[in-house]
């Protein structure tokens, strides 16, 4: 087997450059027995490609993205199936399966689809991804990924204390134009800053983005979701948006090294878009790299309330 080094972040234009180099993909009629069974003719002419939309793989649980591309386009389809294998390429035996999985789907608000599974990666080192797709109507395609798994998370680690920093918050939409690239930026999610969120002893959902200058394509959609599940759970927990540039904005963008916010910084992040789900207790519990849905966040945020100190009872 070959496994070509994963690229990383999961913006549509990457998708679509990526889907030509970014790793080796195969139809149905060649690919291995377990991948075939696609419900249109195998060796049709159609490019269907996985692309892996998270930068950081570690030891232990993780949330790990597929994008799909189909001719060259990134796809956002319910209907398709995803299913994942897993090898250890350093062990002795890196042909062997070690672990296999399927995937959820999430897309719903955003640009394309993800399709997402949550393994729990056991050793460090370089590991073998076979994604299988079947996408209705296209022969099912099996696309093999390198994972290079850390054995330490550069970004803040699940269970971890939350970083405690001072961010912008603003009382009127003028004072937004500095704190947000959002063109239309929600006051709510400004009315604290991380240490005084912290502070309150609730939980807390902090979202890092940039909607004006997104890198990826999923700020904006993202910070909607915010919003959406700031209404839905405000009077019960904290949301809070920081904004991934220094203002001016576009200057901070264009130089060179970029100018992160005191709060990217802080946290140590390199991308975007992140949201950290943080209980009362003040430790992060969930992380979530790439675009988020409501559907996705709603199935642990009501877990994240149960959780001791959480609003609900």
């Amino acid at each position: 087997m070959i496994w070509i080094t994963r690229r990383t972040l999961l913006s549509v234009l990457l998708l679509s450059i990526l889907a030509a180099c970014g790793n080796t993909t195969e139809t149905a009629s060649t690919a291995t027995p377990a991948a075939r069974g696609g419900n249109a003719p195998a060796g049709s002419d159609v490019s269907i490609q996985a692309i892996l939309a998270a930068s950081t793989i570690v030891v232990g649980a993780n949330r790990l993205p597929i994008g799909i591309v189909v001719d060259g386009t990134p796809i956002n389809d319910p209907n398709a199936l995803v299913s994942m294998r897993f090898y250890y390429l350093d062990g002795p035996e890196p042909t062997t399966v070690v672990g296999e999985t399927g995937t959820t789907y999430f897309g719903r608000n955003l640009p394309f689809g993800v399709y997402v599974a949550y393994p729990n990666m056991p050793k460090a080192g370089a590991w073998g991804l076979e994604v299988a797709m079947t996408v209705p109507g296209k022969p099912t395609a099996v696309s093999r990924l390198r994972l290079d798994v850390l054995a330490n998370d550069p970004t803040p680690a699940l269970e971890s204390p939350a970083i405690v920093v001072d961010t912008p918050t603003a009382q009127t939409l003028a004072e937004l134009e500095q704190i947000t690239s959002d063109s239309q930026p929600n006051l709510a999610l400004y009315q604290l800053s991380v240490r005084e969120a912290l502070k309150q002893r609730k939980p807390l959902a902090i979202l890092f983005g940039t909607p004006g200058f997104c890198k990826t394509a999923v700020c904006g959609p993202s910070i909607q979701v915010m919003g959406n599940l700031q209404r839905t759970y405000g009077d019960r927990m904290n949301f809070v948006h920081v904004e991934v540039y220094q203002y001016p904005f576009a200057e901070s963008v264009q130089a060179n090294p970029p100018r992160f916010s005191a709060g990217m910084t802080a946290w140590g992040l390199q991308s975007e878009p992140w949201v950290f789900l943080i209980d009362a207790t003040g430790l992060i519990r969930y992380k979530y790299e790439g675009g988020i849905t409501d559907d996705e966040l709603t199935l642990v945020l009501d877990e994240l309330l149960k959780q001791p100190g959480g609003q609900d009872k």
